[in-house]
């Protein structure tokens, strides 16, 4: 063998090696042995409001019928989401949803909610706070769903440590946290936060839903990634709360009872939308009308629903729906409590 060869080969060989443990690299990692300091519950309700921002991902197997109210819940809580996010605090951020075509954008200011969607090149502004709205995307990042389902667990509620994990490349701390409410659906909420801030980066609703940073920063995001700009050629389009408020009141006139199940109504403007109860175990009744009404009965029944009084029932890992009409009135009640509970709700609406 020449000199020349041996060389050759001995350069190779050097290549090879190097190809190889650039390739081991994230085994190695994926596979050793995490150690992260304990967090406590406390922690993480105090960080879920320090700045933050980053990739996330979620990922939900709860199956809902498609219905007119539900819109952009089907898939959020069904499916897999994928958004970008930058947080400064309660009254300025913004959450890019991203899909293969586009984005969807909102952003918070002190003073409004905007949206962008970039497939109809709208936006839109809402002035002020919301008198009633549905989840949204911005409501499912890890601090975000962190601090609500914690918060709504109570404080009696059993901490317990879990493994730690390593959670976009930070050694995460988890805790597990089981409600005492013998009436919601939800069994346990894990956490995995950075120790050193207290910041939520991954939480599972066990068989449910999962919510995730893949990469994620505790920079403060700069304002002008914050700012809603419309350029000239977007439409826009602009209202307050009060008039969306108004508005609900003249299309969906009802008189919800003061209580339902042994529930309170939670206090509110809108005359055909409620929430009873608190905690985990709080539902929602939305008196539906007309033909809209008699569409949501349809989409229940036909989507395989269990027959009850007057209606019927949707079952999922942990949200449940069901819907009864009283003689020209459709009712739908949806909530993370049991069947037992929005059926007795239902029979009563009746």
């Amino acid at each position: 063998m020449s000199v020349v060869r041996r060389e050759a080969r001995r350069r190779w060989s050097v290549v090879a090696v190097l190809v190889a443990a650039l390739v081991a690299i994230p085994l190695v990692v994926a596979f050793a042995p995490v150690r992260a300091d304990a967090v406590t519950r406390d922690q993480i309700l105090a960080a879920t409001r320090s700045p933050y921002q980053g990739y996330v991902e979620t990922r939900g197997s709860v199956v809902l019928p498609d219905l007119p109210q539900l819109g952009e819940l089907v898939g959020l809580f069904g499916g897999t989401t994928s958004m970008r996010v930058w947080h400064k605090d309660a009254v300025a951020w913004r959450v890019a949803v991203l899909d293969p075509v586009g984005e969807k954008d909102l952003f918070r200011t002190s003073s409004a909610l905007f949206t962008w969607d970039y497939g109809r090149n709208l936006w839109t502004e809402t002035v002020g706070d919301p008198a009633v709205r549905a989840p949204q995307a911005s409501d499912l990042t890890p601090p975000e769903l962190a601090h609500r389902l914690l918060r709504d667990a109570g404080p009696d509620a059993t901490v317990q440590p879990l493994p730690p994990q390593r959670v976009a490349g930070v050694a995460a701390a988890g805790l597990r946290v089981t409600p005492k409410d013998q009436d919601t659906t939800i069994a346990a909420i894990d956490v995995w936060a950075d120790p050193r801030s207290g910041l939520p980066l991954l939480v599972d609703v066990p068989g449910a839903f999962t919510t995730r940073f893949l990469d994620v920063s505790t920079d403060t995001p700069g304002d002008d990634v914050l700012q809603p700009r419309a350029a000239g050629s977007s439409g826009f389009a602009s209202s307050t709360q009060s008039e969306i408020t108004s508005s609900l009141n003249s299309v969906a006139r009802a008189n919800l009872p003061g209580s339902l199940a042994g529930r309170a109504r939670v206090p509110g403007p809108v005359s055909a939308i409620a929430a009873y109860g608190r905690g985990l175990s709080r539902f929602v009744v939305v008196a539906v009308p007309g033909r809209l009404g008699q569409r949501t009965f349809n989409a229940l029944r036909d989507a395989g629903g269990e027959p009850i009084t007057g209606g019927y029932l949707i079952r999922s890992s942990v949200l449940n729906l069901a819907v009864t009409q009283s003689g020209r009135r459709t009712y739908l009640v949806a909530g993370f409590v049991t069947p037992a509970l929005l059926t007795a709700a239902a029979g009563e609406l009746r």
